[in-house]
């Protein structure tokens, strides 16, 4: 690649994210192709059936991960509908979402969104290297990491924390920090694996903070090492007329 600077080009060495198309299979039939970064398969397709309805739990559910594909044998065959295209990018087509109950007010430190972003920050290898990629890692009410991946698609990304949560026997609440903008579908994934605590690098939209605020979800967005803006509280313990 050239590098264009100081009014001249030059030659320079840059690597460029993975991409790689991931074909899940539910009782042998196609679900959905994600276009997405190689890596814990396995976790990523658990984590897109259930944060899209079709998983509540890993009953009788057998899992095979092959080249390009997971194949995911499920006790039922899951109702589907039309399919809705996510508006993440490289998000596949989503049939549904599971039902969304209100968080449990857990009271939470303020210093905990600057903690988990810089925690992702200091551990986003593949970003370093490339810049074009998104992080999402998970972490206990303390603030522990528990596991942390990197996509090029924000969604696939914090789909991959759910799955691990299923395989892993983790159970909510949890909190959750993530590098790409929230979405409504990204508060909906947040507040569907437990996680009373949604921290940002980027923004909200209006739609994603009024779910927030439905169900009880801290929501910090725009978090830097000197402060964030919180725009639904959850159980961050803000002052009376702040909001």
């Amino acid at each position: 690649m050239w590098r264009y600077e100081g009014g001249r080009f030059s030659a320079e060495s840059f690597p460029l994210p993975e991409e790689a198309c991931l074909l899940l299979v539910v009782n042998g039939e196609p679900w959905t192709a994600l276009s997405y970064t190689p890596g814990d398969e396995a976790y990523l397709a658990l984590g897109h059936l259930h944060l899209s309805g079709a998983l509540p739990s890993l009953e009788g559910v057998r899992v095979l991960v092959g080249e390009g594909m997971v194949l995911v044998d499920l006790p039922r065959t899951p109702m589907r509908g039309v399919g809705v295209r996510d508006s993440g990018c490289a998000a596949g087509l989503r049939f549904g979402e599971p039902k969304l109950i209100p968080l449990p007010q857990v009271p939470l430190d303020p210093e905990l969104p600057i903690r988990l972003l810089a925690e992702l920050r200091a551990r986003t290898r593949a970003y370093a290297r490339t810049r074009g990629i998104h992080g999402a890692a998970l972490f206990d009410l303390e603030g522990n990491l528990l596991y942390l991946n990197e996509d090029i698609g924000r969604h696939n990304a914090v789909d991959r924390l759910a799955g691990f949560m299923l395989a892993e026997g983790i159970a909510p609440p949890v909190l959750v920090a993530s590098t790409g903008r929230v979405s409504l579908e990204m508060a909906a994934k947040a507040v569907g694996m437990g996680a009373v605590l949604l921290a940002s690098r980027t923004g909200a939209t209006a739609p994603a903070v009024a779910l927030a605020h439905r169900y009880g979800l801290a929501l910090a967005a725009y978090v830097r090492p000197t402060g964030y803006r919180l725009y639904a509280p959850g159980g961050m313990p803000v002052g009376e007329g702040v909001l």
